[in-house]
């Protein structure tokens, strides 16, 4: 086999190699993206009361993830009250379904 014919095989390979391995990153990353899409959803977040609005706390911290325009006044007794107390949640799913029927903004 000539020389050129030696170089052309190896860019050959070098492409196919190379077209594999960015496919396998492709998939890596599309793997990595779902798995931190599955930790969100595992997560656990309690909804309650910051500064007299509705807040959004990851469990165990003090300092809340999100703080809504809503007053918690504006919030319908009974449900104002569980949110005072803390309403644990699993997942941003759940969390943005309950702050809907609530009507917080």
């Amino acid at each position: 086999m000539t020389f050129y014919g030696k170089l052309t095989g190896a860019l050959c390979a070098a492409a196919v190699i190379g077209t594999a391995a960015a496919g396998v990153l492709s998939e890596s990353a599309a793997v990595l993206a779902r798995a931190e899409s599955l930790a969100d959803e595992c997560a656990c977040y309690v909804i309650g009361e910051y500064n007299g609005k509705v807040a959004l706390f990851r469990e165990g911290e003090e300092q809340p993830a999100a703080v809504y325009s809503t007053p918690i006044t504006q919030i319908n007794p009974a449900d104002a009250e569980l949110i005072l107390k803390g309403i644990r949640i699993r997942g941003m799913t759940e969390a943005a379904r309950l702050l809907e029927d609530l009507d917080v903004e």
